[in-house]
């Protein structure tokens, strides 16, 4: 085992994230959870008390440091890879992404709740269905604005392809919750 697979296996996909994040710039914590917060990384959320434990580990191992920056008397601790943490990262990003199949909580529901009747999973259903509905005009703006950057570069391009799954990704979830609610409505017990 190298060097750098003992330091990728001490390292969790957010970790790894956030050094992602950092090897484009610097940032602080919570400009770090800002940026997290778009609709651009619907697909990763971390909170507070995942992001800065992080950040602690990723110090500690030396892939980054941490710089006190403070501005208009405000505390600001600033974090940038190191040239080992930059390395680390190139070398993660080469690596296959993960095959694991991703744990949808409705689908388990749905599986165990029909002792509770037809209108509780119709209940699931509609919210799920809802839930997506209010997302997908965020979704669409989001590929939208992205459609009508001139920019070509490979990064935009990325930024292309990540929009456009989110945007194809929750029309497909709302069409299979009606389906599946006009599925339920209709049977019979």
């Amino acid at each position: 085992m190298s060097k750098s697979t003992g330091l990728l296996n001490q390292l969790s996909v957010s970790a790894l994230g956030l050094m992602a994040i950092l090897s484009e710039r610097p940032m602080t914590g919570y400009e770090l959870k800002k940026l997290i917060d778009r609709t651009e990384f619907i697909y990763w959320k971390d909170s507070f008390g995942s992001i800065y434990p992080n950040l602690s580990k990723i110090t500690e191992l030396k892939l980054a440091d941490k710089t006190r920056n403070d501005q208009n008397g405000r505390r600001r601790i600033v974090y940038s890879l190191t040239e080992k943490g930059r390395e680390l990262v190139w070398e993660w990003l080469h690596l296959p992404a993960s095959k694991k199949p991703v744990k949808i909580e409705l689908l388990l529901k749905l599986r165990f709740a029909y002792p509770l009747g037809r209108d509780a999973i119709l209940s699931l259903l509609r919210e799920y269905r809802d839930y997506h509905k209010m997302m997908l005009p965020d979704f669409y703006e989001n590929l939208m604005y992205i459609e009508g950057s001139k920019d070509s570069s490979l990064q935009t391009e990325t930024q292309r392809i990540n929009a456009d799954f989110w945007y194809r990704l929750t029309r497909m979830l709302i069409e299979w919750s009606e389906n599946s609610i006009s599925r339920i409505d209709t049977d019979s017990d």
